[in-house]
C-alpha cells in the first residue's frame, strides 16, 4: 500500500525542508540540487514504465502506463521558476498523470535561466512540439501541461502555436500556472504567511533571471497579457493559499472575455503545486483524475 501523508504533515515538511532553501541567498546550482533531491519524496507511479529520450536536443523522458499503447499523449513542461527543475525532480507527477490519463507523457528539460533566459525555453517547448508532430501523432490527440513556470510555459506553447502556422493540440492543463511575472498582485502579499512552498523573493529572483532586462508585462513572458482568444479548451487548478493564486483568477477571467472554453478550479487549503504530490497525498491524486477526466473529455 502507498505511503499516505496528512495535508497538515505535508505542509510542515515543505515549509521547513523546501520553502527556505528556494532563492536567495541560495545559489541556481544549489536550488537544482536540493529540489531534485527534495523531490524524491514524490515518488514515480509503480504503474508507469519511462523510457529516456531525446528530443531536438533536450534530454527528455516518456512516461506511459505499463504496456499502454495509446496515442493519447501529453506534451509536460516541468515547473523551477525557469531556473531550476528537469524531469528528474518532476517524475512524480509526470508518471501519476500518465496513468490517471492513460496517457503517453513527453516531459523535456528545456533550456533555464539565468544561462538560457527569455525566449530560449519557449523556443525548445515549440520544438518539442514540431518534434511530437513529425512523429505522426494527430494535434487531436495532444495535451499540453505544466506546473507553475511550466503551466506558463505552457500557456505561452499554445499562444505560440496558434500566431504559427502549426495546428493547435486538443487542450491544456495549468497546474498553478506563473503568468504574470510583474508579481504584483494582492496574493502575493496575503498569502505570504500560508503558502508553505513559495516566498515572492525567490519568484522575484527567477523573474529577474528569466527576464534578462526584458519588461514583465511582456506577453511573451508573461501569457496573462497575451490575447486569449482562439485557444484550446482550458483547465486551470489552483491552491487557494499560494501566492499566485491571481494568476489563476485573472488567466480564468481573461479567457472567459476572450469567449473561451475554460475551467477553474480552485482547491481550497491547498497550497502551490500541490498536485506534484500525487501517490502520497490524497488530494493531489483527485486533483490528477480531474486532469485526466478533463483531457479525455477533450481527446474523445
Amino acid at each position: 500500500m502507498a505511503l499516505r501523508l496528512p495535508a497538515g504533515l505535508l505542509r510542515g515538511l515543505l515549509r521547513i525542508t523546501l520553502r527556505p532553501f528556494l532563492g536567495p541567498p541560495f545559489p541556481v546550482s544549489f536550488q537544482r540540487v536540493w529540489l531534485r533531491l527534495a523531490s524524491i519524496v514524490n515518488a514515480s507511479s509503480k504503474a508507469a514504465e519511462m523510457l529516456r529520450l531525446d528530443i531536438k536536443g533536450m534530454p527528455a523522458v516518456r512516461a506511459r502506463p505499463h504496456g499502454g499503447d495509446s496515442e493519447r499523449t501529453i506534451l509536460y513542461l516541468h515547473g523551477g521558476g525557469y531556473c531550476v527543475g528537469s524531469w528528474q525532480s518532476h517524475r512524480g507527477p509526470i508518471t501519476h498523470l500518465a496513468v490517471a490519463a492513460d496517457a503517453q507523457v513527453y516531459a523535456p528539460n528545456y533550456r533555464l535561466a539565468p544561462e538560457h533566459p527569455y525566449p530560449a525555453a519557449l523556443e525548445d517547448t515549440m520544438a518539442a512540439y514540431r518534434w511530437l508532430l513529425a512523429t505522426g501523432l494527430s494535434p487531436s490527440r495532444i495535451a499540453l501541461a505544466g506546473d507553475s513556470a511550466g503551466g506558463g510555459l505552457a500557456l505561452a506553447t499554445a499562444i505560440a502555436i496558434r500566431d504559427s502556422d502549426l495546428p493547435a493540440p486538443a487542450a491544456l492543463a495549468l497546474i498553478s500556472p506563473w503568468v504574470d511575472l510583474r508579481g504584483d498582485t494582492p496574493s502575493m502579499t496575503n498569502n505570504v504567511r500560508i503558502d508553505p512552498m513559495l516566498r515572492p523573493g525567490w519568484s522575484r529572483a527567477c523573474s529577474t533571471m528569466y527576464l534578462d532586462g526584458r519588461d514583465p508585462g511582456d506577453p511573451g513572458c508573461s501569457p496573462l497579457f497575451a490575447s486569449h482568444q482562439n485557444l484550446p479548451p482550458i483547465l486551470i487548478q489552483t491552491g487557494s493559499d499560494e501566492i499566485i493564486v491571481d494568476d489563476s483568477i485573472r488567466l480564468d477571467a481573461s479567457c472567459r472575455e476572450a469567449g473561451g472554453d475554460v475551467t477553474l478550479q480552485v482547491f481550497d487549503g491547498l497550497w502551490h503545486d500541490f498536485q506534484t504530490h500525487a501517490g502520497i497525498l490524497e488530494e493531489a491524486d483527485q486533483a490528477m483524475e480531474k486532469i485526466a477526466a478533463f483531457l479525455d473529455a477533450r481527446w474523445r
